[in-house]
């Protein structure tokens, strides 16, 4: 053998490993890291999005609010700041029914009722909830308000909650607030949109 031929020491072989290994163990761990955050903020984009399903669910109820009703009291039948039962035939079928949202134990649910007795038994009725759909799964809700307004337009005079009798038929406008936290948003944040009720169907 010459004396420009010659082969690597094995500790100088085991030094080249242990580099190499520690390389290919911070790539894997940035690769993890980055991730974890895309799965993350996919997961809280989600949630916000399932939020945003369930206000437009209880909003596209609250648009039908005395849709086929020709009774002689108010559409509304009663009105608080977390609650909210009316009339309406939301199926379309001639027959009148009540409907209720409310919160109850971080889940909102939607009730119905028919009957010519519906106004009296809505108001304590228990519903199918909203927010164990699959498109609402893993969200729970920390609140859930009900404004109430008198014009059909952006502007007009809130009515105060809970609605008064006298109150009850001037509804034109609800504003719909949920405030939730899902499996990834430490922090609940808020979803509301706005139902113009159409008067006079």
């Amino acid at each position: 053998m010459s004396a420009r031929q010659h082969g690597y020491a094995l500790y100088e072989v085991l030094i080249a490993m242990s580099i190499l290994g520690l390389m290919a163990i911070g790539i894997f761990l940035a690769f993890k890291a980055g991730t974890t955050t895309w799965t993350t903020s996919q997961q809280f984009v989600a949630e916000q999005q399932n939020a945003r399903v369930l206000v437009k669910s209880i909003a596209r109820g609250v648009r039908m609010i005395g849709y086929q009703y020709t009774g002689g009291s108010a559409a509304v039948i009663n009105g608080t700041a977390t609650d909210l039962s009316f009339y309406a035939d939301m199926d379309g079928d001639g027959t009148m029914e009540c409907y209720r949202y409310y919160l109850s134990g971080g889940v909102v649910y939607e009730a119905a009722v028919q009957g010519s007795s519906c106004a009296s038994s809505i108001l304590t009725a228990t519903g199918q909830p909203i927010t164990a759909s699959l498109e609402s799964k893993g969200l729970k809700v920390t609140n859930l308000t009900f404004t109430y307004y008198n014009a059909a337009n952006q502007g007009g005079a809130a009515l105060t909650a809970p609605l008064s009798s006298s109150d009850l038929p001037l509804v034109r406008r609800v504003d719909v607030a949920a405030t939730v936290q899902g499996v990834t948003s430490i922090t609940p944040f808020t979803i509301e949109t706005q139902a113009v009720v159409r008067a006079g169907r």
